[in-house]
């Protein structure tokens, strides 16, 4: 296809796309910016919109910067490192508010709680990256081609030090097909997860040796399939203060390898102190966390002192919601192992004493099959986590249906300089 156009964005798309117009099309544009005026080249061209990339930057938006990583435009991992960062929020609201009306079917929406990020770099705490011939790096956006990564601005300075490690010690590494360096800044040190082919005592031995060599890296974790051998410890440690109404709280925690935290340790707290707001739990209440993980708002809701059953099909993860739930003294909830859908419909739940409350953060993929389930329970209130407002404004529609109201909204910004982003919305149930 050869056709270049100059175009003017008007707003942004989930996605990282700045949106342009023209003869009835949308045209999504990767690496622009509201106001940016952009000469493309179409890409690919369908009956209702298009793909373009830009040739060239006619007019600057206001809003452009220069981005601070030289891979930026190639590895994929950042979107909008050349967008003022204090625009992002304002910018990824506006991206929430289309999607919950065009999808969602909102007619109106409650104003959006923007929290914006103190930590436009260094604040990642988990990286994954892929490897090949000895190198370590990520796949270019929509593609297979390999970018090397020798740093990374996103990633906490624990995670870079440990690459430079990697770098000079990659005689060490097994064949591992990608790798995840996880970091704990209150411990100062570093685990490496290595997905593999195969792996063999010799791996085991070299990988000691790495483990003496590294002053960081305190515990490698290889998996293969449902295989898994560790060497040292490969635990994630960490703490989080947490707001809990009129006093403030800290909370242990411990992830495992398998198990999933969030990236952005302080965009957390806030998040977890966003849920508690919105939840409105009296202690004579009985809460629902669905996919609880290890805990991160199980353990905060329940020391209100409600009752609360976490559920989570994720074994490694279920372990460490236990941990954390004895490390924290917390008495006032317990965890169901399985698969959300089946245990809701067998009833481990106790659904037969309903629930005032269902907090819920699912997968990217939202939480389409449970909906019915939840609905069936009739809590007054529901608390949505998502990391996906396509799923969620998706999802809102078919709570709207069956009578909730959507109440609060706040946006976290827990991934600067990418278009992801953390929202928590409160429904709650019409009154008869």
């Amino acid at each position: 296809m050869d056709k270049e156009i100059t175009l003017s964005v008007d707003s942004m798309a989930y996605g990282g796309y700045g949106v342009a117009r023209m003869d009835h099309k949308v045209i999504f544009i990767p690496y622009t910016v509201k106001g940016d005026q952009v000469r493309i080249h179409v890409t690919q061209e369908k009956r209702a919109f298009c793909f373009g990339n830009v040739l060239s930057v006619v007019e600057p938006s206001p809003w452009r910067i220069a981005a601070s990583c030289p891979h930026f435009g190639l590895c994929g991992g950042c979107q909008w490192q050349h967008i003022e960062f204090r625009r992002h929020g304002e910018l990824k609201g506006e991206i929430l508010e289309e999607m919950l009306r065009r999808v969602g079917g909102l007619d109106e929406i409650p104003p959006i709680a923007i929290v914006p990020s103190e930590s436009p770099y260094g604040y990642r705490l988990r990286v994954r990256l892929k490897a090949e011939g000895g190198r370590l790096g990520y796949y270019q956006e929509k593609s297979h081609e390999f970018v090397e990564c020798n740093g990374c601005p996103i990633a906490h300075p624990l995670i870079n030090e440990t690459l430079e490690t990697l770098r000079e010690e990659r005689g060490s590494l097994p064949d591992a097909t990608e790798l995840e360096i996880r970091a704990s800044p209150e411990e100062k040190k570093t685990v490496l997860v290595l997905y593999l082919r195969t792996f063999s005592e010799d791996d085991t031995r070299r990988l000691k040796g790495l483990l003496s060599a590294s002053p960081v890296v305190k515990g490698i974790a290889l998996l293969k399939k449902r295989r898994a051998l560790w060497v040292g410890d490969p635990r994630i440690h960490f703490s989080l203060r947490v707001a809990c109404r009129e006093e403030e709280r800290t909370f242990s925690f411990r992830a495992s390898p398998q198990s999933f935290f969030q990236v952005h340790r302080d965009q957390n707290q806030r998040l977890i102190e966003n849920v508690l707001e919105f939840s409105e739990l009296e202690k004579e209440e009985r809460f629902l966390d669905l996919y609880a993980g290890i805990g991160n708002f199980t353990l905060p809701l329940a020391s209100l002192g409600s009752y609360g059953i976490g559920m989570e099909e994720n074994p490694e993860a279920l372990k460490d919601a236990l941990f954390n739930g004895r490390k924290n003294g917390i008495t006032t909830c317990h965890f169901v192992r399985g698969r959300v859908e089946r245990i809701l419909r067998d009833g481990r739940d106790g659904k037969n004493r309903g629930a005032d409350l269902v907090v819920l953060d699912p997968p990217r993929r939202g939480g389409k099959t449970i909906m019915e389930d939840i609905a069936r329970l009739r809590p007054s209130r529901i608390v949505y986590i998502s990391c996906n407002p396509g799923t969620l404004a998706r999802d809102v529609r078919s709570l709207l249906q069956k009578g909730y109201s959507v109440q609060r909204l706040a946006l976290i910004d827990m991934f600067p300089q990418t278009y992801h982003m953390e929202v928590v919305a409160l429904l709650s149930l019409a009154v008869p």
